[in-house]
This record gives C-alpha cells, sequence and structure tokens, in this order.
C-alpha cells in the first residue's frame, strides 16, 4: 500500500523531533540573570520519550519545603519522561525569606500584560505549561487541612499537608474533562502508606475556584487555575504544612507525592535523596578592577576607596540558590555585579535565605606607608580588623589571635602580643597566637588604657618598630 504524501510529511516530521533532543540529557536556561528575579530552568530528557512534568517551587519565599524539595529534582537523570524544573520561581522572596516583598506572585497568573520584572518570571513559567503533560506547583501552608473542623489548626479551611485542585472534574473548552480528584486520590493513597503517623497524613482539597460562592475565589489568580482553564492541563498544588517538626519532613513528604504523580504519569526517575547539607562558604573569587583574588570565608580584602569590586565565583557546597551582597550598596544580590566601593562594608554570602559567610571590605589605612590586619576568632568565627579598630567583646566571649600581617610581610605573619594576657605556658615569649582567650581572665589592668581595666592593647612590632595596635573592649567587665 503506497503512503499517503501527508503520511510520509508526518512521519519525517516526527522522525526530525526525536532526534531534535539528545536522550538523556539536560539543559539549563537562566532568564534574566544578575538580577533580583534571576530565574534557573531545567529541562531533563529522559532515555525514553515521555510525558512532561513541570515542577515549580519557590514561587512564595518563604516555604523552603516546597523550593528545597523542587531543587532535589534539578540534577535528576530519567529513564523515561522527561521533567521542566523551577526550583526558585521568586528568587527575590527566597533571599528575603518573604512570600512576595513585591506583591503575591501566586496571584499574577492573569494573562495580563508584563508590568514589572515579577511578571516577566510569570510569563516564562506561562510559556513552560505550554510543553507539560501535568503540573505541580509546591508550597508549604499553615496547619494541616483535614475533611471536618477539629479544632484551628486542623480543620477544612488550612492548606497544610494537601493536594488541592480546583475542581474534582473539571471540563475543557474542547470538551475534555480531566478527573483531578481521582487522579489526587490515587497520589494520596500512596503517600499516606508511606507516612506512618496519622496525624501527619495529607488529604485531598478542592477549593472549587469557579464556584460563585467558593471561599477561595483568589485562587483564580494563580498559576494552577491558570494553567488548567488556559492549557487544559492537570495541576495540582502539593502543601506540605509549615507546623511539621522538621525542614527533613517538610521535604520528605513532597518528594513523596512529587514521585507518586511522576509514577502515575509514567515518568521513571533515579529518586533524588534527602541530605540537606548546613551551607557553608570555602571561599570566594572577588575581581577588584578587573584583577582576580581568592579570598577565604571570614577573611579580609584590602581595597582603595573607589574600586570597582566584583563577585565572579562562589566556592560552597551548595551551586544552586547562592548569592551575595555587598552591604549598604549594591543591590539585593550583587553575585557577578561590578560594585564601586567607598567605605569599610561587608559581602555577604546566602545559600536561598540562610547566611552561610561573610567577608569584609576594608580600606586601607596606612601608617608609615603600610597597612596591617589582624585575623582574629571570635568565639570560634573569623574575623578581622586594621590597626587601630577596637574589638567589642563581652566577659563571655573567647578571643584567639590567628596572624597579622601587612602589605609587605610577604605572606609572612607578625608576631602579636595581647598586653596585660599571661598564656598558659612555663616561658612567655610575648607572642600570643594560637591560645583561646577567655575574656573573663585575670588580665594586668596596668597594661589597659589608662588603666581602666576595661580595653587592652594588643601590639605587633618587627624589628623592634611597633607596626600597629588593635584594641579589646571588654564592655561588661
Amino acid at each position: 500500500m503506497r503512503l499517503s504524501l501527508s503520511v510520509l510529511i508526518l512521519s519525517f516530521l516526527m522522525t526530525i523531533s526525536a532526534l531534535a533532543v539528545e536522550r538523556p540529557s539536560k539543559e539549563h536556561d537562566v532568564y534574566f540573570k544578575g538580577t533580583d528575579y534571576e530565574l534557573n530552568v531545567y529541562r531533563i530528557y529522559g532515555r525514553q520519550d515521555g510525558k512532561t512534568m513541570l515542577i515549580v517551587g519557590g514561587i512564595q519565599g518563604d516555604e523552603p519545603g516546597g523550593f528545597l524539595s523542587a531543587d532535589l529534582y534539578s540534577g535528576l537523570r530519567l529513564e523515561k519522561g522527561n521533567l521542566i524544573v523551577i526550583p526558585r520561581a521568586n528568587f527575590k522572596s527566597i533571599i528575603l525569606y518573604d512570600r512576595g516583598p513585591d506583591g503575591d506572585m501566586n496571584r499574577r497568573f492573569k494573562g495580563e500584560h508584563p508590568k514589572d520584572d515579577m511578571d516577566k518570571v510569570v510569563g516564562i513559567i506561562m510559556e513552560l505549561m505550554k510543553e507539560s503533560d501535568v503540573f505541580l506547583n509546591l508550597h508549604d501552608g499553615w496547619g494541616y487541612h483535614y475533611p471536618t473542623y477539629v479544632d484551628k489548626w486542623r480543620n477544612p479551611f488550612r492548606f497544610g499537608q494537601s493536594i488541592i485542585t480546583d475542581a474534582n472534574i473539571f471540563k475543557c473548552s474542547d470538551g475534555t474533562e480531566l478527573d483531578l480528584r481521582g487522579i489526587a486520590n490515587t497520589v494520596l493513597d500512596k503517600v499516606n502508606n508511606r507516612i506512618e503517623d496519622k496525624k501527619y497524613h495529607l488529604h485531598y482539597f478542592n477549593t472549587n475556584t469557579e464556584d460563585p460562592n467558593t471561599r477561595f475565589g483568589d485562587m483564580r489568580k494563580t498559576a494552577t487555575y491558570y494553567a488548567l482553564q488556559t492549557y487544559c492541563l492537570p495541576s495540582f498544588g502539593v502543601e506540605s504544612s509549615k507546623n511539621l517538626p522538621t525542614l527533613e519532613m517538610k521535604v520528605l513528604h513532597h518528594n513523596y507525592a512529587v514521585n507518586e504523580f511522576m509514577h502515575y504519569y509514567g515518568i521513571v526517575p533515579e529518586h533524588p535523596s534527602i541530605f540537606l547539607l548546613k551551607p557553608q562558604l570555602y571561599y570566594t573569587v572577588v575581581n577588584v578592577n578587573g584583577v582576580p583574588k581568592i579570598i577565604d570565608e571570614g577573611e579580609t580584602l584590602i581595597i582603595e576607596k573607589g574600586d570597582l569590586v566584583e563577585v565572579t565565583h562562589i566556592e560552597a557546597n551548595y551551586q544552586r540558590g547562592v548569592s551575595c551582597d555587598v552591604l549598604g550598596t549594591g543591590e539585593l544580590n550583587d553575585y557577578r555585579k561590578k560594585i564601586q566601593v567607598n567605605d569599610d562594608t561587608k559581602i555577604v554570602f546566602r545559600k536561598d535565605n540562610d547566611k552561610m559567610g561573610l567577608i569584609d571590605l576594608k580600606l586601607k589605612r596606612t601608617k608609615n606607608g603600610k597597612y596591617l590586619v589582624f585575623i582574629v576568632k571570635v568565639n570560634g568565627e573569623k574575623r578581622s580588623f586594621l590597626a587601630d579598630e577596637t574589638i567589642d567583646v563581652s566577659k563571655r566571649d573567647r578571643l584567639e589571635f590567628v596572624a597579622a600581617v601587612s602589605d609587605s610581610s610577604c605572606g609572612h605573619d607578625y608576631p602579636v602580643n595581647f598586653k596585660g594576657y599571661v598564656p598558659p605556658v612555663s616561658t612567655n615569649t610575648g607572642d600570643d597566637r594560637g591560645y583561646e582567650i577567655p575574656m573573663n581572665s585575670n588580665f594586668m589592668d596596668k597594661y589597659s588604657r589608662d588603666g581602666d581595666g576595661k580595653t587592652f592593647p594588643v601590639i605587633v612590632k618587627s624589628g623592634g618598630v611597633e607596626l600597629g595596635t588593635v584594641w579589646v573592649r571588654i564592655k561588661d567587665r
């Protein structure tokens, strides 16, 4: 039988389409790079083609269970099917740990012309809905959803621990009927079989969004309703509870739900594990007027007034969700931006909204043409001070002088002498580096400033010449 021309063309197009995506593979697209609303989108193509699931987390920044769960799927490998993952839809709100500093992003899905940067992110998400066969929006809600009223935290109006739909059965404009309740209940049965304590079970929640008398009319502005109404896309809100005992449990319950939805739609993954390390900055690369410098966490970078500073690399135990903020200048996220610095400041590094480290930026102050930096641990946290600065502490604190270096020391650090302190050794060499000094020690008051017994000099000398001093002020002594 001879194939018709249209069948041949269709067959050719399907072959071209199949060849267009290498399998298995991943793609990573960055939109609005370097802005507060930077958007990272991860496309994951399985070894075999299949349904495509869109997973969105962090549309509201104070819901870490959702965005941390979504993040775990960003690096997944698939045997079958495809994922589009947006772990941090509203990066600005995540950094600030705020539901929406510029308004609630999940109330902006109305198909209107973009008004601001947040609307542009919404527009990207809307476009990605067109590529998808199912949409999951991951949230953390207060309390525990329950079909009947138990108390103020467990009742039909709470969102936590639920799978939310906008209708039980949704009839699309082309006549297609989506049994959202049936899909959700199939998933819920399997999810709850994995949650031993029944008080933490998830429940089905239909907001009846289209009903004129619904108590949840605001849901008509949400991402799930937009996807359902505009693209006939099966859409579900997955909510863990903000009241769950641990963050790990919130992420785990999200993962249970996502994995079961993937199973339902035939998407076969290598399931991500939950291993939430405490965020930690190792070092950063900072360009000063275009010259790169490697600075460890807690250290000091000496610069000239008016220098252009740019953080070009952040080495941490996380790669996604990292940002930095040059305090007092720049914007919320100053990563890979050139910032002119005119005063002493700090660069704070964050993973999502968690501070994971900082470095000091200090303007060069010279004595005899040299500057001197004291590296000090205050209660184990590395800090740095320039000569003539004061270290304010209390009697509960402990200090350790690590090093003192200058622009002419060529990497050599000088002995440090805390006047008024005697280390616990038989021979006092006058070098007090490396000792953890309790601030409630019996210091010799005669060495303190004006004999007040509160403010003591810490002096660096080289070849009998004093290079500089910092002062330790014990505020409650």
